[in-house]
């Protein structure tokens, strides 16, 4: 029964599960072949222009990205720290998760204008820091918040730098999209990972599952975009879901922050977290 309680698990045996869960993907990452884009990677399904603009349909959804980048700096810049985060360090991984999700509106506008391995950057490059700041966003609030903080700038490096090399070994005719699709995808395998062993500083957790699936659904239309677009008698593609449900989704992360409040336990020391008014009164 302990087995199917992963919470109720040493800490020290967590932490192990976490390191090895990673140490494998990396091994598997350097040992795995060559991965390059495919041929029809920049062939998508809704090619219709309207008034003028090219792919409209896939230009256009992106602005949900746009609005819910620009509505979390906005609420991130004018929310004092209580309740939503106890400490304001813990802000700056969303700053960075909602401006990577702003860019991602912008750069994948342009991409989708004209689709290219040279436009391509623009739209990888700001989502690699959206992946990152959220799983370190997430491993401070419940693991341990100094090791997540010093951890930042350099889980965005190496984001970063996974799209660079593709670029890079692009140019050379040999380009290696791996790194970048291992960043993807083993940060919601990360991110799920850590909130299904360690326990919640804050509430509001339904929202962070709620956008999760959203994510999810949003790979799914991606995968089917031809599909949807035939299935739907040509009038929306799996693509322009997958931009609109991804955009939903990082409004529902805005949703977890303004609706949380502090009070579950601390992951480091086991203890409850009081809210301020009960923390005084306590006292």
């Amino acid at each position: 029964m302990v087995l199917l309680k992963p919470r109720t698990w040493s800490r020290q045996a967590r932490l192990t599960l976490i390191a090895a869960v990673t140490l494998t993907g990396l091994l598997f990452l350097f040992l795995s072949p060559r991965v390059p884009i495919g041929p029809g990677y920049h062939d998508f399904a809704d090619k219709r222009a309207w008034l003028g603009l090219p792919n409209a349909a896939d230009v256009l959804s992106n602005i949900p990205f746009v609005l819910a980048g620009l509505c979390g700096l906005l609420w991130l810049g004018r929310r004092p720290a209580e309740p939503s985060f106890l400490d304001p360090r813990e802000r700056i991984p969303y700053v960075v998760f909602f401006a990577g999700v702003a860019l991602t509106g912008v750069g994948s506008w342009w991409y989708h204008m004209a689709p290219s391995d040279a436009r391509l950057p623009w739209d990888l490059l700001p989502m690699t820091c959206s992946f990152t700041s959220m799983v370190v966003a997430t491993y401070m609030e419940r693991v341990n918040l100094r090791t997540g903080f010093r951890a930042l700038l350099p889980a965005l490096m190496l984001g970063a730098l996974s799209v660079v090399y593709w670029e890079i070994t692009a140019s050379l005719g040999r380009g290696e999209y791996k790194f970048y699709l291992f960043v993807q995808f083993f940060s919601p395998v990360l991110l799920a990972l850590i909130i299904g062993l360690f326990p919640p500083r804050y509430s509001g957790v339904r929202y962070l599952i709620a956008a999760f699936a959203l994510y999810v659904a949003a790979k799914l239309f991606e995968v089917y975009d031809y599909a949807i677009f035939r299935g739907l008698g040509s009038s929306v593609s799996g693509h322009a879901l997958k931009h609109v449900t991804a955009g939903v989704a990082c409004f529902w992360i805005l949703i977890m922050l303004e609706r949380r409040r502090p009070g579950l336990v601390d992951p480091e020391t086991n203890q409850r977290y009081l809210p301020p008014a009960r923390r005084a009164v306590s006292l």
